[in-house]
Parts: C-alpha cells; sequence; structure tokens
C-alpha cells in the first residue's frame, strides 16, 4: 500500500559525524536521497519503474536549512513527500526530525526526469498523475528561482578535486552528496571548528564523470555570512553546480549518546 508520507529512520554512525562529534550536512543528503528513493518505490515511480519506461531521476537543485545538526549515535526520522509539479520539475519536502520530535531541519528539492538513450528532458507530469496529493504544509526555501549571479572576479580558489570511484552514484556520475562533501573539504579545521552551515541551496548544473577535474571556488562570506560556492571544469570554466550557503557560529558540541559503544 502506498504510503502519502514517507517515514524512515537512520542512525548517525562514526564514518558519518565530524570532528566536533556532529553529523556531516553531506550525510544528511545521503539520509534525504535514500529516503526519497524509497518512497517513490513505494510511490510507483521509483527507479526501476521508470527504467521501464526508458527513463531515470536526477536531482536537479535542493534547498536544506538546518536548525540542529544530530549528534554521533543518535537516531533521526526522515519525513519526505512529493509536493508538486511545476513545470519540468517534480517538487518533494523533507523533515529532519530528533526522537524525541524536535525539528532539527527542512528542505525542498527539484527532480528532473531524463530519458535514458539522449539524457533528454521529459515532463514528469503523466509519470506522477497516478501519485495522490499529499495535504502536508510546503517547506520553505525557494529551489525554482535563479540562484544569485556572482561575478568571476568576486571568487578564489578553494580547492581543486578529481572525481574518484566512490563519488560515484549508480548512474555513473557524480552523486549530489559528494558535490556537498567537496564543499565542506574545501575548507580548513579551523573554519569548522568556529562555524557551520545552516542553510545550503545547490544547483546541479552539469553532469561530472570519474576522472575529470573540477575547481572549487568560493565568493568572500558577506557580513551577513552568505556565501556563494561554484564547482567549475578548469578548460573553459563551465560550471558543475553553484551552491549558496549561510554560515552560523557552531554552539558547543552537542553530547555524544551515552549509549553508544564508542562513547563507553
Amino acid at each position: 500500500m502506498s504510503e502519502p508520507v514517507w517515514k524512515e529512520h537512520f542512525h548517525i554512525h562514526t564514518h558519518e559525524a565530524d570532528t566536533n562529534g556532529l553529523a556531516r550536512l553531506d550525510a544528511l543528503f545521503c539520509y534525504f536521497q535514500e529516503a526519497a528513493g524509497h518512497h517513490a518505490t513505494n510511490l510507483g515511480v521509483g527507479r526501476n519503474d521508470l527504467e521501464r519506461q526508458g527513463c531515470f531521476w536526477v536531482l536537479s537543485r535542493c534547498w536544506m536549512q538546518i536548525a540542529r545538526y544530530p549528534a554521533w549515535g543518535q537516531k533521526i526520522m526522515v519525513r519526505t513527500w512529493p509536493r508538486s509539479v511545476e513545470r519540468l520539475f517534480a517538487l518533494r519536502d523533507l523533515q529532519f526530525i530528533s526522537e524525541e520530535g524536535e525539528m532539527l531541519g527542512t528542505g525542498v528539492s527539484a527532480w528532473l526526469i531524463l530519458s535514458q538513450d539522449k539524457h533528454r528532458l521529459m515532463r514528469p507530469g503523466p509519470i506522477m498523475q497516478g501519485v495522490p496529493p499529499t495535504p502536508e504544509p510546503a517547506m520553505p526555501g525557494d529551489v525554482l528561482g535563479k540562484p544569485r549571479q556572482v561575478k568571476a572576479e568576486e571568487l578564489s580558489a578553494l580547492r581543486r578535486f578529481s572525481v574518484r570511484y566512490s563519488d560515484l552514484d549508480t548512474n555513473r556520475h557524480v552523486n549530489n552528496a559528494a558535490y556537498v562533501r567537496w564543499i565542506l573539504d574545501g575548507f580548513g579545521a579551523e573554519r569548522h571548528d568556529r562555524f557551520e552551515i545552516a542553510s545550503i541551496r545547490i544547483d546541479y548544473l552539469s553532469e561530472t564523470i570519474l576522472g575529470e577535474h573540477i575547481d572549487v571556488q568560493a565568493q568572500a562570506a558577506t557580513p551577513d555570512s552568505d556565501q556563494v560556492i561554484l564547482g567549475v571544469r578548469p578548460e573553459g570554466k563551465q560550471p558543475v553546480f553553484q551552491a549558496g550557503i549561510t554560515w552560523r557560529e557552531r554552539a558547543t558540541a552537542a553530547p555524544l549518546d551515552s549509549n553508544h559503544p564508542g562513547n563507553r
């Protein structure tokens, strides 16, 4: 039986925690991607369902706001549901909720459907027409508006990344969470010890494959802590992703779960 709202629980594992003992942002992206895929399958529009129709899902844009990062050893629940179809985008909302019922974060994502043969855009309406509407309020976050424009001279180099095998997904392209990990890896430990990302909007602009080199560049943070991050191919400077992030000063790291075997 199909579920209008999908609920899935995740445990923050050691390899998903940062040096402050909190879940990394790329881990939260992975949780959402996992839950969204399971829900799509439950609704009859999952990976295998689309393969039979000669197409597949790709995440185009995602906006996520984190009120509090969960700690290593804790469990959280992802609630997610399809919101609507807007032009070529299928929108999906999400929530991160603690075991105690605290809202840890929210987000909204925009998905595209591409044909398997030539990766042409396909309208999601006919595929999504059998999915029942969900009576849930829309989560905040504008993923359909254009990302903030930034001039090349405003950007400075952070780091060059080479696409590794572990960055790839089942479509043999860089997984969406890997780009988030690149953003995190672009900054040193001192930055992460003092600040954390409170919100992110990331736009996936071009497919990236094994062996490619991507230069990650950053705009200087504004007084209100907003910052644009851009990933470009060195040759031709073609952008492959753009992210707008907001930093906040980090509070004292949340206490680790005393029941976790690694904390005894």
